[in-house]
């Protein structure tokens, strides 16, 4: 009795076992299969959509498990360009490197480039060339000549000589007055006078000489500086009508002070009346 009992209670244990079963089965999504198991993936969400929430985007190189895998975003390697804001220029490409300049050779400019001197800056022409030979004479003419014969100009005259010098200065000391005395003397052929003339800085000189026609045929004048042994001017003609600083090219000193020069007035063809005066303009 004891044994059957004992049945009894197994018996009714196998029965409840069986009875709880199916409802076990029944509690099974698809079927059987055990939910929130690590082979079936992660839980559902609610709803019963399989996917991440919208407001939280996901991250590139990270997926959860039983997400696809996002590929990483790959650097590029050349950046678009940005816009300018507004109000401002917009960028420029720096520059192409160039050719390196080379430095050229230094040219003198050309005498035709070369401005023209002004007026002021333009020189008298030099005295002709004058051999030894002739210095020699002139300087010899000078130790023997005779003493010059100085008068006071005359504002209106009648002699020839004389008015011819006016005249004659008329063309080759325009603008000019004279100053000092007048050498006014007769030479025969071949003789020579001499007079000293002063000239100074801040004046303008011509020295004018004159013979009438049919007296003396070619009238030289030689002007010489201290200490009297070289030429600072010549007449380079062969008339009765010499000249020394004439237009246009006149004697300009620009020594600060007075100098005294030798005058040479020489016959050197033909014998007569001779004029010879120093004309001046201010500078």
């Amino acid at each position: 009795m004891l044994q059957n009992r004992w049945l009894t209670a197994g018996s009714i244990g196998v029965l409840v076992a069986a009875a709880a079963g199916p409802m076990a089965a029944g509690c099974r999504p698809n079927g059987g299969a055990p939910a929130n198991t690590a082979a079936n993936g992660p839980p559902a969400a609610s709803g019963g959509y399989n996917q991440s929430p919208a407001a939280y985007p996901q991250q590139p190189g990270y997926a959860p498990a039983g997400y696809p895998q996002q590929p990483a975003p790959q650097p590029t390697l050349a950046q678009p360009q940005q816009a300018a804001p507004p109000g401002y220029p917009p960028p420029q490409p720096a520059p192409a490197p160039g050719p390196v300049p080379q430095p050229t050779a230094y040219a003198p400019p050309s005498p035709s480039s070369a401005p023209a001197p002004s007026a002021s800056q333009v020189l008298p022409p030099p005295f002709g060339p004058t051999d030894p030979a002739t210095l020699h004479a002139i300087l010899q003419g000078v130790q023997t000549a005779l003493g010059g014969q100085m008068v006071t100009p005359a504002v209106v005259t009648s002699d020839v000589t004389e008015a011819g010098l006016k005249a004659f200065a008329l063309k080759a000391a325009p603008g000019m007055q004279p100053e000092g005395d007048e050498l006014k003397q007769t030479l025969g052929e071949g003789q020579h006078t001499v007079i000293m003339v002063t000239m100074q800085a801040g004046k303008c000189y011509a020295i004018v000489g004159f013979s009438a026609p049919g007296a003396v045929k070619d009238l030289d004048l030689n002007l010489l500086p201290p200490p009297y042994i070289t030429l600072a001017g010549q007449d380079m003609t062969h008339n009765g009508t010499p000249s020394i600083g004439g237009a246009p090219s006149p004697m300009c000193p620009v020594i600060p002070f007075p100098i005294q020069y030798k005058l040479d007035v020489f016959a050197r063809s033909g014998s007569g009346p001779v004029a010879v005066q120093l004309y001046s303009k201010n500078r």
